[in-house]
């Protein structure tokens, strides 16, 4: 078994391996001589997470994949030609004809479907490939990236087949005959043969039917074998027609789509889960190993593993909803605009969502907004923790969006935090404003509230006076004039830090022109986490000055920016000279402190009640 200790999966699957291994019934297959020879009582378990983890029981020997190969060269050829060509050669429907019956679908035409020797054999012969070294180059290299490492071909078993296949070389010719296959029908058969000779072990059948879990990603290498949009063509063969003639019942009793082979291997996928991979050489009369069917049949028990069994109840994928009056942006603003914010933001909603978001999920969402009986002028969708947005989650998010819009509903959308985020959002009209983070998408909401109200939130293009500096707003006239008599001007450029973390009070600074954003570096991970924005207007670094402590943030200038500046020797002479003024200048910024905590006590507050 994998791994260092038996934790609870090793030893269920020791346990089912041992349960599985007191079957003793069925043959090892004789109509290839070589696989007459293989010993018929090895028997080994494999089972592989979506995470990369694989456990094994039993033993682990290298045999030949032989049909299992099918839905993955099938996988194969859909990447390389697409659905479309390969429909025009193989159908998908399920037949009650042995897996090497000489026949084509009576209706269509074509081969049934390509898990029986037919269909596989024109399967194989559209892969990707000029001619057909070529093809079967594609082969290998595929199945070897869905089993995670290179993988080889047992010569003796391909000869074997090659000289003892007519049957096969028959089915090809018919399916010659019908326009299905080209001229070189040897060459093709050949191609089929050597396919089917490439050795694997349990644990690689576990880990390819893991990538096809997986939505195409090699579990263990990361890898995207095949596109997204192959996986659940695959999947549907293998669930109606990869078990032979004990397809239905295998469905039944397992509930996972699967493909067995004559050497005994089955390989078996439950999507988003796990895959499991089974091999031992004794088969049932239709062609299945018996003790792989009774250990799947066994964990599918004790697991609750059949695809079909309903799962809990879908929970909604938001995870909360809150409106701007509670929580506000980070950008600083004057007085007279943070006090309209407080009786009119709640017309700004956002709305944060979490997790895959599929049919279930997105449709509470969508009744919680439509159902919202506040209403709000601007909504916010933050997918930022978002992982997985499918097709009926774009259909149904899409719909919501047009219906708000045409309400009068301005929509915002955070981008989730994904490969290419801006094409998994493929669906967004291009109305949607989008923005990186909630705090920008909250603060375009804000001044667009702002500019509905007739308020102008655009930058001052003169310098801002002292005495219209938002710290001292209300000040006597005497108290500004003695603090202006001691500021000095600093001209900072764009993108300059102002100071960092660290740097010893060098003053207060009151922004005249421009703007600057203080930041902090996040504790154990790596960059750096904006914390405001602070426009003219606004004032900075007063709690430095006050305390004499080392900066706590780090500014950084946005754009070409102008600071009055009251440097500590000019503060204490304030005290010591004019001690009223001081007192004026000290009050306002313990009316500055007091309000910034009391803002960030809200929103803690806002957060802990939703």
């Amino acid at each position: 078994m994998a791994g260092t200790g038996a934790g609870p999966i090793e030893q269920l699957l020791e346990e089912v391996w041992q349960e599985a291994s007191l079957r003793d019934e069925g043959e090892v297959a004789t109509y290839i001589p070589e696989l007459a020879r293989i010993e018929p009582d090895v028997f080994g378990l494999g089972l592989a997470t979506l995470d990369g983890q694989v456990y094994t029981a039993g033993t682990l020997v290298p045999f030949t994949i032989q049909s299992v190969s099918k839905p993955y060269v099938y996988a194969l050829a859909l990447a390389d030609r697409g659905s479309a060509a390969l429909e025009e050669r193989v159908g998908s429907e399920p037949t009650g004809d042995p897996f090497n019956s000489i026949a084509l679908d009576a209706v269509t035409g074509r081969a049934s479907n390509p898990m029986v020797n037919a269909g596989a054999i024109v399967t194989s012969a559209m892969v990707g490939g000029a001619d057909r070294a070529e093809q079967f180059d594609r082969i290998l290299t595929g199945l070897s990236a869905f089993a995670g490492r290179d993988l080889g071909v047992d010569e003796a078993v391909f000869d074997s087949e090659r000289v003892t296949g007519d049957r096969n070389r028959a089915i090809a010719y018919l399916m010659r005959s019908a326009g299905l296959l080209d001229a070189d029908v040897d060459a093709q058969v050949e191609l089929y043969f050597r396919q089917c000779a490439v050795l694997v072990t349990a644990r690689d059948l576990a880990v390819m039917a893991a990538t096809l879990a997986n939505a195409g990603v090699n579990p263990v290498t990361g890898d995207q074998v095949v596109p997204r949009d192959v996986v659940p063509l695959v999947l549907t063969v293998m669930a109606t027609c990869g078990m032979y003639d004990y397809a239905g019942e295998w469905l039944y009793r397992v509930g996972l789509p699967a493909k067995s082979g004559v050497s005994g291997g089955v390989s078996a996928a439950l999507p988003g889960q796990l895959g499991l991979g089974l091999h031992s050489p004794r088969l049932d009369a239709r062609g299945n190993s018996v003790r792989g069917v009774a250990a799947a049949q066994l964990l599918s028990e004790r697991l609750g593993m059949h695809m079909l069994l309903p799962s809990e109840r879908q929970r909604s994928g938001l995870r909360r909803t809150y409106r701007a009056d509670a929580v506000r942006s980070r950008r600083g603003r004057p007085r007279a605009h943070r006090e309209l914010l407080d009786a009119e933001a709640s017309a700004i909603v956002v709305h944060e969502l979490v997790g895959d978001e599929g049919f279930a999920s997105t449709e509470l969402l969508v009744r919680a907004v439509l159902s919202d009986a506040q209403p709000a002028r601007w909504r916010v969708l933050d997918l930022r923790r978002v992982t997985r947005i499918d097709t009926a989650a774009e259909t149904l998010l899409s719909s919501l969006v047009a219906q708000l819009e045409a309400d009068g509903v301005s929509v915002s959308v955070v981008e989730p935090r994904l490969p290419q985020p801006r094409s998994a959002l493929r669906w967004l009209p291009g109305t949607v404003h989008r923005f990186l983070d909630a705090d920008a998408a909250l603060e375009w909401c804000e001044t667009a509230l702002l500019h509905e109200r007739g308020v102008d939130d655009d930058l001052p293009s003169d310098l801002v006076p002292l005495r219209q500096v938002d710290l001292l707003d209300g000040l006597p006239e005497w108290a500004v004039q003695a603090i202006e008599e001691r500021v000095t001007s600093r001209v900072i450029t764009d993108g300059a830090v102002v100071f960092d973390e660290g740097d010893p009070a060098d003053g207060l600074y009151f922004v005249a022109a421009g703007q600057v954003a203080s930041d902090v570096r996040m504790k154990n991970l790596s960059g750096r986490r904006r914390l405001s924005t602070i426009a003219a207007g606004s004032s900075f670094g007063e709690l430095a000055l006050v305390d004499g402590s080392t900066r706590s943030t780090r500014i950084v200038a946005l754009e070409p920016t102008i600071c009055y500046v009251l440097s500590p020797e000019s503060f204490d002479e304030l005290r010591h000279r004019d001690p009223a003024s001081a007192a004026e200048l000290v009050m306002a910024i313990s009316r500055s402190l007091s309000h910034r905590l009391r803002s960030s006590t809200a929103d803690v507050a806002a957060f802990e009640d939703l």
